[in-house]
């Protein structure tokens, strides 16, 4: 996976959360993933859930977000 930037990762975010609530759900993932090889920046859907979604809400901010990619 290549690193990005903060700028990167806040408009890949921006992409990802269609219906801009800040929090990107598990639907929006889906779509994303069905546009886009089923991966964000090379990493499956799957993997990324698990590691970005610290507090299992089945949501992920845009904190947990940049967490994922620092």
């Amino acid at each position: 996976m290549s690193e990005l930037t903060g700028a990167e990762v806040e408009a890949l975010f921006a992409k990802i959360d269609t219906d801009g609530d800040g929090e990107i759900r598990l639907r929006e993932l889906r779509d994303y993933g069905q546009a886009n090889d089923a991966s964000i920046q090379g990493v499956r859907l799957a993997d990324f859930v698990r590691g970005a979604d610290t507090d299992g809400d089945r949501r992920i901010t845009l904190t947990e977000f940049r967490s994922y990619f620092a």
